[in-house]
C-alpha cells in the first residue's frame, strides 16, 4: 500500500515519476479541450482517484497473493487514524457552522434510508436478512454496519459478501460520478461535503468523494460523516425490527451489548484531538502538518480499499441484489439533494 501510494504521488512529497505527474505531463503534450486539461481539469484526477484505480487495477488485473490479504486490513486502520487526525483541521466555529444541518440531514438519511431500502426489499421479496444487509450497508457505514447487524439477522457469509460488494461498488461509482454532478450544479464545499457523507455508502469512499471534490468539502465530508458513525447502534436496531420476521423479533436482544460493541472508538480520539485544537494547544504549522499526515493516512486507505475491491463479486450479488442497491442508493442521494436544497433556500447552509 505505502509504494503503490508513493507511486500514486503523496500529498507534500514531490516525487518525480508518479502517476500525478504522468497525467499531468501528458495534459501538458495534449492539446486542451475547451481550454482545460482532459485528466486534470475535466476528470479531476488526484491522488485520492489515482489511488484507488491504481489499487482496483492491481487487484483485478494483476492479483494480490494470498498471503498478503491480512494486510489489506489494515486499510481501515490507516482511515482510522487519519479520521482522528482530522480532528486537528476543525474549530469551534466549524461545529456551530454545520452542526445542527448536519445532524438533521444525517438522522433523514440513516432512518430514511433504511425505510427506502426496506420496502424496497419486500417489494423485490429479496428476503430479510438480505434486505437488512443492504439496509444496513447503505444507510449507515457499508461494511461495518453489515457485518454489524448480520448475526442479528441470521445472514449467511455469502449474503454478507454479496452486500458488501453492492454497496462498495455503488460507493466507487458515487466517486466518481457524484464530483461531476457536484461542479455541474455548481454545488458548494459544505453543500457537496453534506451530500458525500450522506449519499455514499462506505466511509472510506465518502472521504474519497469529498477530496476528490475539493479539500474543503473532503473536510467538511469526514466532519459530518461522525454523525453518521454515531448513529451506527440506533440504525441498526431500527432496522432489525424494521425487515425481521415474527419468530426472530420475539428473540431477546441485548440492546446495551450492541451500543458497546458497535460505538466505533476512534470517534473518541477525534473529539479528543478536536478539542485540543479548539483549545490552541499547538500552534498553526503543527496543525497543518497534521493535516498532511492525515492525507496519507488516507492515501495508503485508499489504495487498500482499491487492492480490496474485488470486481467479480458484483456478479454473485444477481441482477436483484445489483438493482435494489443501486436504485435505492440513487434514491437516497435524490433525497439528499432535496434536503439540500432547502436548507439553501432557508438560508441555514452556504
Amino acid at each position: 500500500m505505502a509504494i503503490l501510494a508513493l507511486l500514486c504521488g503523496l500529498p507534500g512529497l514531490n516525487f518525480l515519476f508518479t502517476v500525478d505527474t504522468l497525467l499531468h505531463y501528458i495534459d501538458a503534450v495534449l492539446p486542451p479541450i475547451y481550454g482545460k486539461g482532459f485528466f486534470t481539469d475535466l476528470l479531476h484526477m488526484n491522488y485520492v482517484v489515482n489511488c484507488l484505480i491504481v489499487g482496483i487495477l492491481v487487484r483485478n488485473v494483476i492479483g494480490v497473493p494470498k498471503s498478503w490479504e491480512s494486510g489489506l486490513t489494515y486499510s481501515g486502520i490507516f482511515m482510522n487514524a487519519g479520521i482522528i487526525m482530522l480532528g486537528s483541521q476543525y474549530l469551534l466555529r466549524d461545529l456551530v457552522k454545520l452542526g445542527a444541518v448536519s445532524v438533521i440531514v444525517m438522522i433523514f438519511m440513516v432512518f430514511g434510508g433504511a425505510l427506502i431500502f426496506t420496502y424496497m426489499g419486500r417489494w423485490l421479496k429479496m428476503g430479510e436478512s438480505m434486505t437488512a444487509l443492504l439496509a444496513a450497508g447503505f444507510s449507515m457505514c457499508g461494511v461495518s454496519a453489515c457485518i454489524a447487524i448480520s448475526p442479528m439477522v441470521r445472514a449467511k457469509s455469502e449474503e454478507v459478501a454479496y452486500a458488501i460488494a453492492v454497496s462498495v461498488t455503488f460507493g466507487l461509482f458515487c466517486l466518481f460520478t457524484l464530483p461531476f454532478l457536484g461542479h455541474l450544479i455548481h454545488m458548494t464545499n459544505d453543500a457537496f461535503g453534506l451530500l458525500s457523507a450522506a449519499g455514499v455508502p462506505n466511509s472510506n469512499q465518502v472521504i474519497a468523494t469529498g477530496f476528490n471534490y475539493s479539500f474543503e468539502a473532503g473536510r467538511v465530508a469526514g466532519f459530518t460523516n461522525i454523525g453518521r458513525l454515531v448513529l451506527i447502534p440506533a440504525g441498526v436496531l431500527f432496522i432489525y425490527f424494521m425487515t425481521l420476521g415474527k419468530e426472530i423479533r420475539s428473540s431477546s436482544v441485548s440492546y446495551w451489548q450492541i451500543i458497546r460493541e458497535k460505538f466505533p472508538i476512534f470517534i473518541i480520539g477525534f473529539a479528543i484531538v478536536w478539542t485540543l485544537n479548539c483549545l490552541k494547544v499547538w500552534p498553526l504549522p503543527a496543525s497543518e502538518a497534521m493535516g498532511r499526515v492525515m492525507e496519507w493516512f488516507f492515501s495508503l486507505s485508499f489504495v487498500g480499499l482499491g487492492l480490496l475491491t474485488k470486481l467479480s463479486d458484483l456478479k454473485k450479488a444477481g441482477p436483484k441484489g445489483v438493482g435494489m442497491g443501486y436504485v435505492a442508493g440513487s434514491l437516497r442521494i435524490g433525497l439528499c439533494l432535496f434536503l439540500l436544497y432547502i436548507a439553501t433556500k432557508m438560508g441555514v447552509l452556504n
